[in-house]
């Protein structure tokens, strides 16, 4: 009677290991399989200009699964926008690479600068890249008058004291929303003359912006 018991149990032992090995083995298969898994994304089929549409360069490749990462756009993601960076034929389209809204494009010849600027001199902070504005200054002293010193010039990026894009929509809502949409650097584009112009009248007086 003991015997038998004993070789129930070493055989009921037996079952539950083999099954467990399966299990094991099973999850090990299909973790291999799901690896291997292709899926597609977009990318770019022509070199994309920064500041252009990518609508009408767009395509498909095959890639693994284990090589994709979120910021990719599946096929059924619709891909609308313009082209932030300069983007290779056969690139992947990244999130972070296209905007809804078109770029400022910096041409031959021109160059970034940036200046400080609060709600008052910034138009209230309704400013955005690619508005167009004139750069004014008033002197700290009287002995010189106030003047415009850019006209028409391209608004390049709007960013807060925190270096924060000011036109990013907020996921979620706090104390702190209001603030961050205060403007307090701009980056305009200019030729290089009016650059150094412009940084020298920031250090005699106030800069500020008017709109069209």
């Amino acid at each position: 009677m003991f015997s038998f018991r004993r070789k129930t149990t070493l055989i009921a032992i037996s079952l539950i290991l083999a099954a467990g090995l399966s299990f094991l083995q099973y999850r090990y298969f299909k973790s291999l399989a799901e690896s291997d898994r292709k899926i597609q994304v977009i990318v770019a089929t022509s070199d994309i200009e920064a500041g252009e549409s990518v609508e009408a360069k767009l395509g498909l490749k095959t890639i693994p699964h284990s090589a994709y990462v979120k910021e990719m756009y599946l096929p059924s993601e619709k891909v609308t926008g313009y082209a932030k960076v300069d983007i290779s034929a056969g690139s992947y389209i990244l999130k972070n690479m296209v905007s809804a809204e078109k770029v400022p494009v910096v041409e031959e010849g021109m160059r970034r600068v940036t200046i400080g600027v609060n709600l008052t001199s910034s138009l209230a902070g309704k400013i955005r890249p690619g508005d167009v504005v004139d750069v004014g200054w008033v002197p700290k002293d009287q002995k010189e008058a106030s003047k415009i010193i850019a006209e028409k010039v391209v608004i390049f990026d709007v960013v807060n004291k925190m270096g924060e894009d000011t036109t990013k929509k907020e996921e979620k809502k706090n104390q702190y929303e209001k603030e961050s949409k205060i403007p307090a650097v701009v980056t305009i584009i200019v030729t290089p003359e009016q650059a150094v112009a412009i940084k020298d009248y920031e250090t005699r007086g106030s800069l500020f912006l008017m709109g069209y």
